[in-house]
């Protein structure tokens, strides 16, 4: 089984401390300004994936912290990426409005973190 510190997405390496995986009916997308549209393709069997993970980001300080927040922001920008994790790879756009960070600085040992959610959706 892949550890959840085997993860990638769009080439950032995440640290992820919970992954809910579900498969459901394919949708066609289309990209409308900042917005994801999903939609219905009746009479289609093929399935998609549609990932909920939580995770946290680790710095040393606040702004290595910070630079590490902005490499997974960047990602949410209605394009798809790459997602590596051994069993659902493929090709995942993070479902606009999703990528949530819990903007509370927690700190464990002499570094500090931050928690988020976002949720990601098969191409």
């Amino acid at each position: 089984m892949v550890g959840y510190s085997d993860i990638t997405f769009g080439g950032v390496s995440l640290n992820i401390t919970q992954i809910r995986p579900v498969h459901v009916q394919k949708r066609k997308k289309n990209v409308i300004g900042k917005s994801l549209v999903q939609s219905q393709i009746i009479g289609l069997s093929d399935k998609q994936w549609e990932i909920s993970l939580t995770g946290y980001i680790v710095g040393e300080n606040k702004t290595d912290l910070y630079n590490k927040r902005s490499a997974i922001e960047i990602l949410d920008d209605t394009s798809t990426h790459s997602y590596v994790d051994g069993i659902h790879d493929g090709t995942y756009y993070i479902v606009p409005g999703s990528l949530i960070f819990n903007d509370t600085e927690e700190t464990a040992g002499t570094n500090m973190y931050l928690t988020y959610t976002m949720k990601l959706v098969e191409e």
